[in-house]
């Protein structure tokens, strides 16, 4: 019923599963704060064009 011909690629590591395995918790803490600074001030932004377009 279902082919067993299929080979699975084996994963290939990725800088981000690299970072995540690799890093130590303090550089994994400062590089997590950065990028939720980031989100945050997208988030404003886009709150601040909504309200701005809804008046």
């Amino acid at each position: 019923m279902f082919s067993t011909s299929f080979k699975s690629k084996s994963p290939q590591s990725s800088k981000l599963s690299n970072f995540v395995l690799n890093a130590n918790s303090g550089e994994k803490k400062r590089v997590y704060s950065h990028v939720i600074d980031k989100a945050i001030d997208s988030q404003n932004k886009v709150t601040i064009q909504s309200n701005q377009t809804s008046k």
